[in-house]
């Protein structure tokens, strides 16, 4: 039990008690262990920075968020910037698409098989989705203006932001880059993906259109679309 805690705690595990001792520590000090070599104390750091709600202390931890490996810190990290709102959501788009490696780059070799919305495997991506439909007005400007690599990113948050407050604001701009991507089969089987977000009729038309395609990942997407619409009905 000992050694497994210490490996929990070498992977930034903390508890509640943890933080105690650090919440009335000063900006300044907060700041340095962020940058600690010891991975607790920048979770500590992360958890407890969220007070200062202004942009310079969501810069420090989207800078931290980028550089960070343990898994718990990059949890608590992703989480405080959450709780920034859409102020941290400048900051976090610029890195779309840009760290790691777990991001699709070619079409899957087997469908989803779960029942929810997929989680986005960028890791920017997952934070920006824990600020929820504020996030979406920077993303559907990164639809227009971003690199490619940020905007298969940004439809997957899109997808899951819409999924799960009903929102259809990013509609009209998802079909935009149908149509501007038509012959990408990757942006495409991502916005078929996505399109289980929307109620529009259209929307219907254009799924049930793609169950024909040629191409038997967007078959199977535009199949699990047409079925988790059904459930929300």
């Amino acid at each position: 039990m000992k050694s497994n805690n210490e490996q929990l705690r070498s992977r930034g595990y903390i508890e509640e008690h943890d933080l105690v001792l650090y919440q009335d520590a000063s900006r300044e000090a907060l700041t340095l262990m962020l940058e600690s070599t010891v991975a607790t104390d920048r979770t500590i750091a992360a958890r407890v920075l969220v007070k200062y709600r202004d942009i310079e202390v969501a810069r420090l931890l989207v800078t931290r968020r980028v550089a960070e490996t343990k898994l718990y810190t990059k949890i608590a990290l992703s989480e405080s910037l959450g709780e920034f709102g859409s102020m941290a959501c400048p900051l976090l788009v610029n890195h779309l698409g840009a760290i790691g490696t777990n991001q699709y780059k070619a079409l899957p070799e087997s469908p989803f098989k779960k029942g929810n919305y997929p989680i986005p495997r960028d890791i920017i991506a997952r934070t920006i989705c824990k600020i929820g439909t504020p996030a979406l007005s920077y993303l559907k400007e990164v639809l227009y203006t971003g690199q490619y690599e940020q905007i298969l990113e940004a439809i997957d948050a899109i997808g899951f932001i819409s999924y799960y407050n009903a929102d259809d604001a990013c509609l009209v701009d998802l079909l935009a880059m149908m149509s501007r991507y038509t012959e990408d089969s990757l942006m495409i089987w991502k916005a078929i993906r996505a399109l289980q977000s929307f109620a529009d009729s259209e929307v219907i038309e254009i799924l049930n259109a793609y169950v024909h395609s040629p191409i038997e990942q967007h078959r199977w997407e535009a199949v699990r679309s047409l079925r988790q619409k059904e459930k929300k009905l």
